[in-house]
Formats: C-alpha cells, structure tokens, sequence
C-alpha cells in the first residue's frame, strides 16, 4: 500500500487525502473531464446523484456530479482513494490541477491533506492522556476521542481524536492508520510498525485559501505545520499558572519541525481483493463495453 516506508523523510509522508471543487462556468460535463485531463470514456454514468445533483459519472473514486439546482455548476469530488487514483494517472500535478480550476473561475469546497507517520513520534492514546492532564492548548474549544472495537475479539481497530467540528471550516484528526487499515482486511508492508495519520480537514473559504498556498508549490509540509502550530500545541506544565506560557512539549517540537520540509508524496492506491474487485467493475468493464460496442461483439462470444 504504500511503497518503502524508511525512503520517506524522517519517517513522514505528506498527501493530498481529499480534492473538492466546483465549476460554475462550465457548459457541458465534457469541459470538466478536459480540465482534468482524463477521457469521457473512462467514466460510468451512475443511476444516482448526490449533494443534490441528479447525476453522477464515476472514474473509481472520482466523481462528478452535475444537473443540479441553478447556479450549482458541475462539482467534483476526489476521495482519498480518488486522488491516489488520479495521481497514477500522471496527468497533472495538484498545483496544476488547482491553476487550471481557479482559471475556470472555480470553488474548492474541500481539501484534505495528510501526514502519515511512520517512525511514531507520539502514540494516539499518549496524546488523549495528555489532553485529560490539561496539557494541550488549542483554539477548538474540545476534542473527542472515539475508539472503535472489534465486538467478537474486544481487540482495539483504532483510536481517532477528533479537534472541531466536520461541518466547521477546519477539522483536525489524529488516528492509528495502522489498526483502521487492518480492522479493514488490509496487509500493511512488513516494514511497517507503526502508522499515525493526522488529517487536516479544510472546507469553503479555507480550502480555497490553502488551494491558493499551494500554487506552484508541492512542499506543503509548511503549510501543515502553520495550521498544526497554529491550532493545537501540547506542553509541558511548569510552575506557571498561565498555560498559554508553558514552553511546547519537545516531541511535539520535533514532530511539527520534520513536517515543516515535506513535499507531496504519490501514494500507491490500496489493492485488496475487495478493492481490485471494484476497481475492475468501474474502469475495467467500461473500457470492455467500448470494445464490445466497436467491434460490434456479443459479450458471451468474447468470453468464450
């Protein structure tokens, strides 16, 4: 899944995670397909739509959803599997994508990015004890942690501590990866012994803001580090009775000075047998299809 672990700096990896936009100019679903590079063919029309569009074509986890109420425009939504999916496509890097979006006038609604720690610079359940010491200072008013359990084993698949709210402009995650992908069906590399990811949630305004900090620029590790400086800092306690000056934790110090130099990493998307199986169902059988139609073939004598 995800390629040599240790040839990632300090043991980080920075990603894109989540890729939203809206084109409100646009004339035809065509005109979106162009701007991002792929083929009409590639998609699958859906039998429904969401986000209150009435259709959808599907590329894998890409979508695009059109036909909605006036002045909705055409909206497209790249899962975290979407945008490992559109980067094998070697088609446009991110900050290209976001220059060609942003000359069509268009609105990013949501976008993701993440830092996967593979070398385990704190532990989920470390960072929840400390935020029950009062040893985190942050402008979220309060975070949640959720543990989800394997209800036959009791074993642990995975603490999440959530920081705002999803709806909010901002959302800030830390989760064990390493157990969420397992509690999934999922093999993780034999050089993988741990795997934290912090995912930074941003929507409307601020995923336009960030969009526009990434322009030209594929270091995004800076940008990471300003909004995890900005928003959450864990201490530690002194005799002061101001928090706001108890000096920053050293591992929390350390942590967000290797983010700070991270480029965009290409991720490998996840292959299990569930998700081949899909993948073959949406790109696959399209393609088949075209075949079929051109050569004017039953479908049973090309299987014979």
């Amino acid at each position: 899944n995800t390629g040599a672990v240790n040839t990632y700096r300090d043991g980080l990896r920075a990603c894109v995670d989540w890729f939203s936009f809206t084109l409100f100019h646009a004339e035809s679903v065509l005109e979106v397909i162009d701007l991002l590079g792929l083929q009409y063919y590639d998609f699958q029309e859906c039998k429904t739509g969401k986000h209150g569009y009435s259709k959808q074509l599907r590329f894998g986890h890409i979508s695009i959803l059109f036909e909605g109420n006036e002045n909705m425009g055409i909206h497209v939504e790249m899962s975290g599997q979407g945008c490992r999916e559109y980067e094998q496509q070697k088609l446009k890097t991110w900050p290209e994508l976001i220059t060609d979006v942003l000359k069509e006038g268009g609105k990013f609604s949501r976008i993701d990015l993440a830092v996967d720690d593979f070398k385990g610079y704190f532990r989920i359940n470390t960072l929840v004890r400390k935020i029950k010491e009062g040893l985190c200072r942050s402008k979220f008013k309060d975070a949640r942690r959720i543990e989800k359990l394997d209800l036959n084993s009791a074993n642990s698949k995975g603490n999440t501590i959530y920081y705002g709210s999803a709806q909010s402009r901002i959302q800030i995650r830390m989760y064990e990866k390493d157990l969420e992908q397992i509690g999934k069906g999922f093999e993780l590399e034999d050089d993988i012994t741990i795997w934290n990811r912090t995912e930074i949630q941003l929507r409307n305004e601020r995923a336009d803001a960030v969009a526009r900090l990434m322009l030209g620029n594929t270091q995004v590790g800076g940008i990471v580090h300003g909004i995890l400086a900005n928003y959450i800092t864990f201490c530690k306690r002194t005799s002061d009775t101001n928090k706001a000056r108890w000096p920053t934790a050293k591992f929390w110090s350390v942590f967000l000075g290797n983010v700070k130099p991270l480029k965009l990493s290409e991720v490998a998307p996840d292959r299990t047998i569930e998700k081949t199986y899909d993948w073959l169902n949406r790109q696959v059988t399209p393609s088949l299809a075209m075949i079929y139609e051109a050569f004017d073939q039953d479908h049973d004598v090309l299987f014979s």
